[in-house]
């Protein structure tokens, strides 16, 4: 999730001091970056992705990013070795998006690639070391319990260069693999929006639009409520508000819209190869039967 502290272990395990990291509220990686060293002799690439949850960008707009990269990726056989997914022990509790985000990554990832996986807890500086082991226990015996059984490693990382790099090392022998999305859109076609992951991201457009709809009813009443009683300040602040509202239902119709836009123009593509192909045939003078 954003402010898990992805580009801060990015920077101890790679020595680099010019990565933009973040230290407010705001999240700070706004596109893919990769940033390349030498561990144990051996060239790494880190991928520094934008998190669910992005102060930004839209989670839909999130996952288009990522399913571009692997699908480019996926196009000249690139494939990963491991994942390290962070999470901040000093959150004090697992909210509705860490948990929503977490289905999101399962389905991203698959379950047969959740042993190549590393679920790493991050600023320990910042809790108790009572704290910090009672919510590292809920964590395992709760939110990571699937991941942890089908072979997912789980460590601590504190915030020097040496732990980084210790983790990073973990997965450097792993057998390179594709993930479920790359397979899914690479090897089967699949528009975005078919994919395992896609279709939990058109879930929850689908049940966010019907919250904001109803909050938008709600808040109409309201105005009229208050319209009535003639309280201009108080009306001034709900139409603000509601100018909020509104704009976040625009933004998840029109996320909505990206989806299906995306897939038809990946109909468009295989309709396109397709006649392509029919072409070459007839230049050969064979028969096509459809």
């Amino acid at each position: 999730m954003t402010g898990s502290g992805k580009t801060t272990f990015i920077a101890n395990a790679t020595g680099r001091t010019d990565l933009k990291i973040g230290h407010n509220l705001t999240s700070c990686t706004q596109e893919i970056q990769i940033i390349e060293t030498v561990l144990d002799g051996r060239t790494v690439r880190f991928v520094d992705t934008p998190g669910f949850s992005d102060t930004y960008l839209s989670d839909t707009e999130v996952l288009e990013m990522i399913a571009d990269y692997l699908s480019a990726g996926y196009s000249k056989e690139m494939r990963l070795s491991g994942i390290i997914y962070l999470h901040p022990i000093s959150d004090n509790r697992v909210t509705h998006h860490a948990t929503k985000n977490l289905d999101m990554f399962r389905k991203l990832t698959g379950e047969k690639n959740l042993k190549n996986v590393i679920l790493a807890t991050s600023m320990w500086d910042k809790v108790t070391p009572e704290e910090g082991l009672n919510r590292e226990l809920e964590l395992k015996n709760k939110f990571w319990s699937i991941f942890i059984a089908f072979g997912a490693q789980y460590c601590r990382q504190n915030t020097s260069a040496k732990s980084a790099k210790q983790i990073a090392s973990m997965l450097m022998d792993n057998e390179p693999f594709y993930l479920e999305l790359q397979e899914e859109m690479g090897k089967d076609n699949k528009a975005l929006k078919d994919t395992a992951a896609g279709r939990e991201i058109m879930s929850q457009l689908s049940l966010l639009k019907e919250q904001q709809q109803r909050e938008l009813t709600e808040m109409k009443e309201m105005l009229l409520r208050t319209a009535a009683e003639e309280n201009k300040a108080a009306l001034a602040a709900l139409e603000e508000h509601y100018k909020k509202m509104m704009y976040g239902m625009e933004k998840t119709i029109s996320d909505e819209r990206r989806m299906n836009e995306e897939a038809a123009r990946s109909s468009d593509e295989k309709i396109k190869e397709l006649t392509e192909r029919i072409h070459k045939l007839e230049k050969k003078g064979s028969c096509v039967v459809m």
